[in-house]
């Protein structure tokens, strides 16, 4: 990993954070990967006590790994903060009520919770932006679709991949169907650009779905392949 002044993972940690919440227990352990010959796991936050359940939901920014997770307790939703370089973690809640369909983004460098609950049905959008971490201070932009592109989102459930270079919203479709295409969400323009994939072959289309399952991935800008001896 390239650590740069946009703020990269270091090379001797890997990006994931490990929590183990034993099924009848409220204690939370975390842990990272050292990256070195053999590699060797390294408990961190010791003293962070408040037990959570971290979900797959998460984006780096600056040395800093941000995940939603829910209290274990309440349910509660809450965005962690987890520093990189000083092992540190923090929470914060998240505003209620949260929606089903969230994603986490760096918007204009701040971390956003992307929630896109809304979308197929009447094209609406919110952005939670943390302005104050310490002070947990929230701001809220509501966004509504432009008619003339509604039937865009209608036709399927959608699933954000990320953000592109210019800070627009990924959005894949959750099925395989014809014409493949997937969506980038300018949040600043409030327009939708439509990129379509070519070269699937028919067959795929017309498959079972028991046996249909794809995904699609896009390479972060900041990630490279490093050797490591074992």
């Amino acid at each position: 990993m390239q650590d740069s002044e946009a703020g990269e993972i270091p090379e001797d940690l890997m990006i994931e954070i490990a929590a183990r919440l034993p099924a009848k227990s409220t204690i939370s352990e975390h842990w990272v990967f050292v990256l070195e010959a053999g590699g060797s796991w390294k408990r961190v936050a010791k003293d962070f006590q408040t037990p959570h359940h971290p979900s797959s939901l998460q984006v780096t920014m600056k040395n800093v790994l941000y995940y939603l997770a829910f209290t274990d307790s309440s349910q509660t939703c809450v965005l962690v903060s987890f520093d990189i370089r000083s092992e540190e973690l923090s929470m914060i809640k998240l505003p209620p009520p949260p929606g089903k369909r969230l994603a986490l983004i760096n918007y204009g460098g701040k971390v956003a919770v992307f929630d896109f609950s809304l979308l197929k049905e009447n094209g609406l959008v919110d952005l939670w932006v943390v302005e104050h971490w310490r002070n947990k201070e929230w701001s809220r932009k509501t966004l509504f679709l432009q008619p003339c592109q509604m039937h865009l989102v209608t036709h399927c459930f959608f699933t954000a991949k990320g953000t592109t270079l210019k800070g627009q919203v990924i959005l894949v479709p959750q099925y395989l169907i014809p014409p493949f295409y997937f969506l980038c969400y300018d949040l600043q323009l409030n327009h939708l650009k439509k990129v379509e994939i070519s070269g699937i072959p028919d067959h795929w289309f017309t498959m079972d779905s028991f046996f249909k399952s794809f995904d699609v991935e896009f390479m972060d800008p900041t990630e490279n392949v490093k050797y490591l001896e074992s």
